[in-house]
């Protein structure tokens, strides 16, 4: 199983917002996601912009 570790509009440590989510979801106006303890996340007003599983990481950027 592929556990992310997600960024919010870059790629440094102050910039990861989840780690270890193994689910998400593209919502109407924000992103869903679950780690995996069962923890659930959601980021509003954001948009996937790459999933890359060999790194294991998601970055999501901030829309208006």
């Amino acid at each position: 199983m592929c556990e992310f570790t997600v960024y919010l509009n870059r790629k440094s440590d102050s910039d990861i917002i989840a780690t270890n989510v193994i689910k998400s979801k593209i919502k109407e106006g924000h992103i869903s996601m679950m780690d995996s303890s069962g923890k659930t996340y959601r980021v509003d007003n954001a948009e996937i912009v790459t999933v890359d599983s060999i790194m294991a990481e998601m970055h999501l950027k901030t829309v208006a």
